[in-house]
């Protein structure tokens, strides 16, 4: 890898020549009077910020109440019940129940010996999933074999095979192995962003209520179902037509096998209409494809790899305003990020606004991918 990123970060006059020839107020951001759109960017994620906290608050007294109608012999105080038993005893977990008895996990989850987490949806967060997997009642008449493997995987993807509770998770970004066996690719792993008093997973699954005790485990309130990925990073680049020119960009600069392999990257990914600002030849598929120049290639794999960290940062993890350190060319190799949960923002050194993110937070094997409107520019 090391030689690889040798390679990709040989700085060539060209990669000069593309900079001074995009226009002048495209690339001076020193100065572009950029004060006003941070602060509006920041205002929204003081909003997101407050509108999550806000979320976390409301179930908490939803909880409470409903706790006040839970009948004395249900009573959850002190773990004396089982995962199993608690999740049977709240009017939230009907259709998570209905999936533990489909999939005949209600023995596992029951066990003493367990001693495991579980970040456990809510019904509203099965309500998401298309039919059959969006109510107890779709999910209790559930008869092909196949939606029920499918189902039992979704299900232990949610369960760590010890107790974790929310204190002992660390601050900033995390991982965990969960108990779904490992397919092909890293598909049995989870990510934790624990900052601003807040827990995600997988960047947009909130934790609304943690440390519900049991006599077996731990379980973690979660307001979105866990989706085990299926594809890497170059799957999902490769099956969106919105990415066929960031596709023939990584082609030319033999970059598509990083992100086929095993990795644990972040690519901010800009669709078609975002090379398409650009000058010639960077600017639609055809045109990078026929480049031959290796000064134009080494420029483009320079612009490639600043779109990429070596490890996951979920939406929540770009943080107000954090410095990303990118796989390009030090000391340029800085992106400016912003956080959000289903888009965010991030701002290349010399582009004179940031790019939206949206969708962001689409998890690969290897990887997450934010989809952006801009190429950012070193």
């Amino acid at each position: 890898m090391k030689s690889l990123l040798k390679k990709l970060a040989t700085f060539s006059i060209l990669c000069l020549f593309f900079l001074t020839s995009c226009k002048k107020d495209t690339i001076n951001n020193e100065t572009s009077p950029i004060a006003g759109e941070e602060q509006t960017l920041k205002a929204e994620a003081d909003r997101t910020i407050q509108s999550q906290e806000n979320s976390v608050a409301a179930f908490e007294k939803e909880f409470a109440e409903m706790m006040k109608n839970v009948p004395s012999e249900n009573n959850l105080s002190g773990g004396q019940k089982n995962i199993v038993q608690i999740a049977s005893s709240l009017p939230i977990f009907k259709s998570l129940v209905a999936a533990v008895v489909k999939t005949d996990l209600a023995g596992t989850l029951s066990s003493a010996s367990l001693n495991a987490t579980v970040f456990a949806p809510t019904d509203g967060a099965f309500a998401k999933l298309p039919a059959p997997f969006n109510n107890a009642a779709n999910i209790s008449a559930i008869s092909d074999p196949a939606q029920i493997a499918a189902l039992k995987n979704i299900l232990l993807y949610h369960v760590l095979g010890t107790e974790v509770k929310r204190g002992q998770i660390q601050s900033g970004r995390s991982s965990a192995t969960t108990l779904k066996p490992a397919g092909a690719g890293n598909d049995n792993t989870i990510y934790l962003s624990n900052s601003l008093g807040l827990l995600l997973v997988n960047g947009n699954s909130l934790v609304l209520l943690a440390n519900v005790d049991a006599s077996n485990g731990v379980i973690h309130v979660l307001d979105n179902v866990l989706l085990p990925p299926s594809q890497n990073i170059a799957q999902i680049a490769i099956g969106n037509p919105a990415f066929s020119t960031l596709v023939a960009a990584l082609v030319k600069t033999n970059l598509a096998g990083v992100f086929a392999g095993n990795g644990d990257f972040t690519v901010f990914a800009p669709t078609n209409p975002a090379f398409a600002k650009l000058p010639a030849p960077f600017n639609n598929a055809q045109n990078i494809a026929a480049i031959s120049s290796p000064a134009q290639i080494a420029a483009l794999s320079n612009i490639l790899t600043y779109h990429v960290t070596s490890s996951r940062y979920f939406a929540w993890d770009l943080g107000i305003f954090n410095q990303i350190t990118t796989l390009a060319a030090a000391p340029n190799n800085k992106v400016t990020g912003l956080l959000g949960i289903t888009n965010a923002y991030v701002k290349g050194k010399q582009n004179p606004s940031f790019s939206r993110a949206n969708p962001a937070n689409i998890l690969a094997t290897n990887g997450v991918v934010h989809v952006i409107d801009q190429v950012l520019i070193p």
